[in-house]
């Protein structure tokens, strides 16, 4: 079983209707199979077969969508990379994965060829828009014909295939490839579909990108799968989103909380009220009261949800659907979902009683990825006793089954909706002529959820500045990536085992 099978068999049943538009564009359902299977033929005709790695360097646009189908007619994996990498991060991506072959974006096209300098073996390169572009009828017969029916109609992989490998960072200093499969997706599918009561005649826009697991797994793959309809911005802004809400008019809005920061500063998406949409919600951080009331306001006839998830969890496995959820359980995320297990454990790894406890969450069920890209060893920390997923999170459930985040026992800062691992700033920083020691933390920011931050040890005599050290990091990171504060301190707060004690370094500068 695998999504494309149903985006085929909508094409059966209601091949007119609209499944994918953007802002020039608006296929139906069956021009979306032959976009789907044209890929499929171009790959082939490539020999670009089974197990085979092809990276997506891209806005958001329609041909990502496709080509995600695509992979169960092939066998091929997808791998969409970040586009605000640095280059050193996106050749990391394209060794790591040995990719034969990276689809770009024009706007991308600079980075990529940074990227390509220095790499031993080099994967084919093509723009996305040449290589995914609309079939013939005749080309389309024709590999229908070479393939079969059974092919053509239901896909060449197993539910435990991989679909997908989704750079994530994590503790170490290199991201780690995640393979989610075709099983990972559909279950995926199934929780979204069941739990939000989601029908063919919903909507929403795309406006996280399609690069994360939040672009394509929540909300919107589930929503295609259901027979709705999406449209594609290409890359956010509130102005985007507002114009996307006046013209669409969507059933359903997913944005990240720092998304939804920008659209409540912005006096165009405040001046006017959207009674359409029947649903919106965000992940990713906190947004304070005022601004949960002012979203509110704009859509007074939406429910408002919240959600949490890992893309090792093909992304959502707790979530809220409905207002009075929320204000119900102040401070939840939502509750689990009836597709997946939970537990909670203590530091000792002892499972715990989940009512009145707080512990690591650990999650199992068939929406846990198969594992990292050639590390056994991560692999084996994440995913342990028989299945059970490793958050690294601390949570706590009531009476009622609502859980509530308590923070975070891997060394992450969230900010703007990204993970970034602190070992990797630090080990940046640390780069930079002068600097001692370093240590990165978060502190809480209305905008960000979390603002990333550095304190630094200089050597003795270093003239350093909070500009040269940023305009270090600028060199070695991604944006994202590089702190927006620098706090020079004469020596940092360290434990009785000498490591940074990063929560007083928060109270400090927060």
């Amino acid at each position: 079983m695998n999504i494309f099978q149903t985006l085929n068999w909508h094409a059966g049943r209601r091949p007119e209707k609209p499944a994918v538009c953007d802002k020039d564009r608006c296929l139906n359902f069956q021009e979306l199979v032959d976009m789907t299977q044209g890929i499929a033929a171009r790959l082939d005709g490539d020999g670009i077969g089974f197990g085979e790695r092809v990276v997506i360097l891209s806005d958001n646009c329609i041909e990502t969508i496709a080509f995600l189908h695509a992979t169960a007619l092939t066998g091929c994996i997808m791998v969409p990379a970040n586009t605000r990498y640095a280059a050193d991060e996106l050749r990391f991506l394209l060794e790591d994965s040995a990719s034969a072959l990276v689809l770009f974006g024009t706007a991308h096209r600079d980075l990529l060829n940074a990227a390509l300098v220095g790499l031993a073996t080099k994967p084919r390169t093509a723009e996305i828009g040449d290589y995914c572009a609309m079939p013939t009828a005749a080309s389309i017969a024709k590999w229908r014909e070479h393939k079969g029916f059974e092919h053509a109609d239901y896909g060449c992989i197993a539910t435990d295939d991989v679909a997908m490998l989704i750079y994530t960072s994590g503790t170490t200093s290199r991201p780690k490839g995640a393979m989610l499969t075709h099983g990972n997706l559909l279950w995926n599918s199934i929780n979204y579909i069941m739990e939000s009561e989601l029908h063919h005649t919903h909507s929403a826009i795309v406006a996280t990108p399609l690069f994360h697991i939040s672009g394509f797994g929540v909300l919107h793959g589930p929503l295609l799968h259901a027979g709705g309809t999406l449209f594609i911005i290409d890359r956010f802004s509130s102005e985007a989103v507002t114009g996307a809400l006046k013209t669409f008019l969507p059933s359903h809005l997913f944005l990240v909380s720092a998304m939804w920061v920008k659209m409540t500063e912005d006096e165009g998406f405040l001046a006017q009220t959207y009674p359409e949409t029947t649903f919106i919600s965000t992940a990713a951080g906190p947004l304070s009261e005022a601004r949960q009331t002012s979203i509110r306001d704009r859509f007074p006839n939406a429910e408002f949800g919240w959600g949490y998830g890992m893309t090792e969890s093909c992304v959502t496995t707790i979530k809220s659907q409905r207002t009075a959820e929320l204000e119900g359980h102040p401070g939840t995320l939502g509750y689990g979902w009836r597709h997946v297990q939970y537990r909670l454990v203590d530091e000792a790894g002892t499972v715990l009683e989940p009512i009145g406890n707080s512990g690591e969450l650990q999650v199992r069920g068939p929406v846990v990825f198969k594992g990292y890209w050639n590390n056994e060893e991560a692999t084996a920390e994440a995913i342990i006793d028989g299945g059970w997923l490793k958050s690294g999170d601390l949570f706590r459930f009531d009476e009622d089954g609502f859980a509530y985040f308590i923070g975070r026992s891997k060394d992450m800062v969230k900010t703007g909706g990204e993970n970034v691992a602190a070992q990797e700033v630090e080990q940046a920083v640390i780069r930079c002529p002068g600097v001692l020691d370093a240590a990165a933390f978060g502190v809480p920011d209305d905008h960000l959820g979390e603002m990333l931050c550095v304190a630094i040890e200089t050597v003795a005599e270093a003239n350093l500045s909070e500009t040269a050290v940023r305009d270090f990091c600028r060199t070695q990171l991604a944006g994202f990536k590089v702190p927006k504060r620098v706090h020079f301190v004469d020596a940092l707060p360290r434990s009785s085992s000498d490591k940074p004690q990063k929560f007083k370094l928060t109270e400090m500068f927060k």
